[in-house]
């Protein structure tokens, strides 16, 4: 009888770490997913408004603020 138990208490470990670390990749994919987002939105807008003042690389981008 102790070995039946002794099994099912391993059973019930193994199951309880084995959610723990799924919760725990979860929570860090959404959280790595949250940083990329943010820095993809910040990129993307820096890139298509623009950010020099005077002297853009390249004259032929809406983010040459020259002829304004």
């Amino acid at each position: 009888m102790n070995s039946g138990q002794a099994l099912l208490e391993y059973l019930l470990v193994v199951l309880f770490a084995v959610l723990l670390l799924g919760q725990t990749v979860n929570g860090i994919s959404d959280s790595m997913g949250n940083v990329f987002g943010n820095l993809a939105h910040h990129l993307s807008y820096n890139l298509k408004t623009g950010i020099c003042e005077s002297n853009c690389f390249f004259g032929g981008y809406r983010n040459d603020n020259r002829n304004e």
